[in-house]
C-alpha cells in the first residue's frame, strides 16, 4: 500500500527530495548520489513510489515529479510533522478540555481561544474545533 512505499527512512527521503523540488523534476542520479544509495536500493524504492502513483517520470526524461496523489500525501505528511512538532500545544488544549473546575463554565470558549492562539495551520485548527 501507499504507506509501505514511504515507510522506511530512505524511501521517505527520496519522496521528500522530489516533493521539495520546484516541479521541474529531480534527476535520478542526483537523488541517488545525495542519499548515498546503491543503484539497486535506490531503484527498488523508486519503483515502489511509482507503483503506488506517488511520483511519475517527467516527459520521458530521468527526472521525477510528484503526482497529484503524491502532492496530497506530502501535504498530509507536513500536517503530521506540524502536529508532532507542536504536540505540547495539543496536550495543553486537551488538559483544558478535561478540566472539571466550576470556574471554567466557558470551557469551549477557552479551548477555542487556545486553538486560535496556539495552532497556526488553518486545516488543523478546523479539525480541533469540531
Amino acid at each position: 500500500d501507499i504507506l509501505s512505499a514511504i515507510s522506511d527512512d530512505k524511501s521517505l527521503a527520496i519522496f521528500r527530495v522530489i516533493a521539495e523540488d520546484d516541479n521541474t523534476g529531480v534527476e535520478s542520479l542526483i537523488i541517488c548520489r545525495n542519499l548515498q544509495l546503491t543503484h539497486k536500493k535506490y531503484y527498488r524504492r523508486l519503483a515502489a513510489l511509482i507503483r503506488y502513483s506517488l511520483i511519475i517520470r517527467k516527459d520521458g526524461s530521468k527526472k521525477y515529479i510528484l503526482t497529484s496523489l503524491g502532492k496530497v500525501v506530502y501535504t498530509t505528511l507536513l500536517s503530521i510533522q506540524y502536529a508532532l512538532d507542536n504536540i505540547w500545544k495539543f496536550r495543553a488544549i486537551d488538559e483544558v478540555k478535561i478540566c472539571e473546575n466550576v470556574v471554567h463554565r466557558d470551557i469551549d470558549k477557552i479551548v477555542s481561544s487556545l486553538v486560535d492562539t496556539l495552532v497556526h495551520k488553518e486545516q488543523i485548527r478546523e479539525i480541533l474545533k469540531k
